[in-house]
């Protein structure tokens, strides 16, 4: 099983999102998937949110788009 990001990279990659830049695997340097995550129905709040896949070294991350991280 992979590690996942450091707080440090998911920072990053939260940066890049909310400039619109493009996003890549700051472990590999591969261009992330993005996919976009549904909001459930049981939930009274809804969030934005993004998963991010890496097709390279297959780490992912779940970001909320309007979320300062």
């Amino acid at each position: 099983m992979q590690d996942g990001y450091t707080d440090d990279e998911i920072r990053l990659l939260g940066a890049a999102l909310a400039e619109g830049g493009p996003l890549r695997c700051p472990r590999c340097g591969a261009p992330l998937d993005r996919r976009p995550v549904p909001p459930r129905r049981d939930v009274s709040y809804v969030r934005d949110r993004l998963w991010l896949v890496c097709p390279g070294c297959h780490r992912t991350v779940v970001l909320d788009r309007r979320e300062d991280l």
